[in-house]
């Protein structure tokens, strides 16, 4: 009985010490949730911010196989899933892309979707999914946003505590 009570009485005795460097897994957190959205979504934002719209034709459907394994890791079995090519013009140029979110349906040839490209280089384009596009990499953003804001006040404290535990005491002088 006396594990977990020694464990409570270490963390009180040493709670402004915790505190004091909580920062650094706030850091390495944020690090890691604004990697991720970034690796996912630079792309996809850069189309968001400064791309163009227009419309396009689905003319055709890459069927890819996507491999799933059980929870043991033994068992391999695929799926198919089917990846529009989508054809669009932009100013007098007709560019092709494949678009990376698939659907198990082969459903959808020439149908008309929207598209949202780069003017400068066309080939940077995707389908318009409303707000889905903005997942999964604008979650993990503001995610790592707000945890490396907090990271750096954490740093800025312990900085300033540091600061001010070091500097010499101020003298009263007598007036």
């Amino acid at each position: 009985m006396a594990f977990p009570q020694d464990q409570v009485a270490w963390l009180l005795a040493n709670g402004g010490k915790i505190q004091r460097y909580l920062f650094i897994p706030q850091f390495l957190a944020a690090a890691l949730f604004l990697s991720f959205a970034y690796v996912t979504g630079h792309v996809h934002a850069h189309l968001l911010f400064k791309g163009a719209q227009t419309r396009g034709e689905i003319v055709s459907l890459k069927p890819v196989q996507m491999a799933h394994r059980s929870s043991a890791g033994s068992t391999n079995w695929y799926t198919t899933i089917y990846e529009p090519l989508v054809e669009f013009n932009a100013g007098d140029r007709v560019v092709r892309f494949q678009e990376w979110k698939g659907s198990a349906s082969s459903a959808g040839i020439g149908w008309s979707v929207p598209v949202i490209y780069d003017p400068a280089d066309p080939s940077f384009a995707m389908l318009d999914r409303g707000l889905s596009n903005w997942l999964p990499w604008a979650p993990c953003f503001l995610i790592g946003l707000i945890l490396a804001l907090a990271s750096l006040k954490g740093l800025f404290v312990s900085l300033l505590q540091r600061n001010a535990g070091s500097a010499p005491d101020a003298q009263p002088t007598d007036a």
